[in-house]
């Protein structure tokens, strides 16, 4: 980021902070607490019914063979604390998880937060530490979300690891014209060995993110900029408007600049592309009468592999272990492996998608039941994703889940090469 930048976010906040009026209307009796203590507990579980015929379970069974089916359970504690005084925050949330998925069991121990915010005026924030960071527009996708950790759309409830950052907030609101609010968002994200940010670079960068936000005629609208040593240099927008008060539309627009591409032929010759692919997103929530959500999503992603590129890829896999099988030489197979998690370094590796969410509260007077059925599909070569579920909260702090998993579609597609026939999975949430 250049030097100018951080010095005009920083005066305009000194000026924001300094010419804030304040006013005092504190009532002792309902002062709030300074500490909140609380936690999430998780008892999560799945079955698995492999596609033993799918490359990709084959090309897995060199690290063990589970069989046909395999059972897996997760155990999740989320301890999340805070602290305010005056214009200081501070809070930590960290996640422990034990996992045994039927083939070896291990643990896992993260701070998904912890940071501290200074806020001097309503419209002034800093942040220090490790902070969630969540941008873009998108239910299944964020294009325009170059920071943002990937999510679940079908559990979006679920907490997830922040970033290591400097930030700084400036906000500024308007009265009787087109333009409501603006905002100016500037953060630093420093990559230090594996603890700091690995994912965004070597040991020693520093990438920076700047997103401008408008309130203007009632539409939320976003400007994102991103760049960094190891990164290409990112470009987006996005904007969310409720076009009545049950129908809201909302986009992303995201261009990258010289992106780099794996690509591998059926034999396994390797070659690298470089581009500067467009990535967009449209989507749909409305909101019917009988209390029925509808959330409808297109995604084209520009740097996605095409139906011959994937086909490819499933035809490596296949020839690898088949290889393997014949000699007992692993090595073809652990580049297909390698090989395949450059392709799925993404949630999904193609190039259009579609995406549809139906979910109902409380049908047919059933108190605190919320039924829902999600598909995910891929529009190239017409295999997709169907999961029906199920939530009940049958208390404020408790929430039990159901949903089943089932990929569809012949060979050589993108689901229809899912290693999954069938996943069931039940969890339990307890908040206090």
């Amino acid at each position: 980021m250049p030097v100018w930048v951080l010095v005009a976010v920083l005066m305009l906040g000194c000026v924001a902070a300094g010419g804030a009026e304040t006013y005092d209307f504190a009532i002792p009796e309902a002062e709030p607490k300074n500490y909140e203590i609380g936690a999430r507990l998780e008892a999560r579980y799945l079955f698995h019914r492999y596609d033993t015929a799918s490359a990709k379970y084959r090309l897995d069974r060199l690290q063990g063979d589970p069989g046909a089916d395999a059972h897996e359970w997760h155990g999740v504690v989320e301890p999340m604390m805070s602290y305010r005084r005056g214009i200081l925050k501070a809070a930590l949330i960290t996640h422990h998880e034990y996992v045994d998925d039927g083939v070896g069991t291990g643990t896992r121990d993260d701070v998904y937060e912890g940071y501290v915010s200074l806020t001097p005026s309503p419209r002034f924030t800093l942040d220090l530490g490790k902070r969630s960071v969540l941008w873009g527009k998108g239910y299944a996708w964020n294009p325009a979300g170059f920071v943002n950790r990937p999510r679940d759309p079908d559990d979006a409830t679920q907490n997830l690891e922040g970033r290591v950052l400097a930030g700084v907030d400036l906000i500024r609101s308007f009265e009787g014209g087109r333009l409501a609010n603006l905002g100016l968002t500037a953060l630093a994200l420093p990559v230090i060995d594996d603890w700091s940010n690995p994912e965004l670079g070597a040991d020693g960068d520093v990438n920076y993110a700047l997103k401008l936000y408008l309130l203007w005629h009632d539409t939320d609208i976003d400007f994102i900029w991103f760049d960094g040593p190891g990164q290409p240099l990112s470009l987006g927008f996005d904007f969310s408007k409720n076009l009545a008060e049950n129908i809201e539309i909302h986009g992303e627009l995201a261009w990258r600049r010289d992106v780099l591409r794996t690509v591998v032929d059926p034999h396994g010759r390797i070659r690298f592309e470089r581009a500067d692919p467009v990535d967009y997103l449209l989507g749909l929530r409305y909101l019917n009468a009988l209390d029925t959500t509808f959330i409808l999503e297109y995604y084209h992603r520009g740097s996605g592999y095409d139906r011959g590129e994937l086909e490819d890829l499933f035809a490596f896999q296949d020839a690898a272990v088949d290889r393997w099988q014949a000699s007992g030489d692993t090595a073809e197979v652990e580049r297909a492996q390698q090989v395949t998690r450059s392709y799925f370094s993404e949630r999904n590796p193609g190039r259009d998608y579609g995406y549809l969410k139906v979910s109902r509260k409380e049908p047919f007077d059933l108190l605190d039941v919320t039924p829902w059925i999600a598909l995910m599909a891929s529009l190239q070569d017409g295999s997709f994703n169907v999961q029906p579920g199920l939530t009940w909260t049958p208390l404020t702090d408790l929430e039990l889940n159901f949903r089943v998993a089932v990929p569809v579609g012949p060979a050589d597609t993108e689901f229809g090469e899912k290693p999954d026939a069938c996943r069931p999975e039940v969890w339990v949430r307890y908040y206090f």
